[in-house]
């Protein structure tokens, strides 16, 4: 009788042993799908981290070259002294004044 008892045990064992690693490779398929997908979000999310920071570079550079050609365009050509400045407005203001 107990003999019985532990074959039927040992048969029912046996059929659900297939179940259970069934269910187990499941979970791990699935996990390792869920870590494949954060891989590829966190990559994703890395590249457009890149991205940004090459179009910030991008401005940066962009800004260099305007400053460097505007500090060229003032070695070329020297702003005018104040006092010529100042004089070129006199003369303005006072042919406004005599025009009328």
């Amino acid at each position: 009788m107990k003999s019985r008892m532990i074959l039927s045990v040992a048969v029912a064992a046996a059929m659900l042993l297939p179940v259970g690693l069934v269910t187990i490779a499941s979970a791990q398929d699935r996990d390792r799908d869920q870590l494949k997908t954060d891989q590829q979000l966190q990559d994703r999310d890395k590249l457009q981290t890149k991205d940004q920071l090459k179009e910030k570079d991008q401005l940066k550079e962009q800004e260099r070259t305007r400053e460097q050609t505007r500090e060229q365009t003032r070695t070329e050509r020297p702003e005018k002294p104040q006092h010529e400045k100042a004089e070129r407005a006199e003369h303005g203001s006072a042919g406004a004044g005599g025009r009328h």
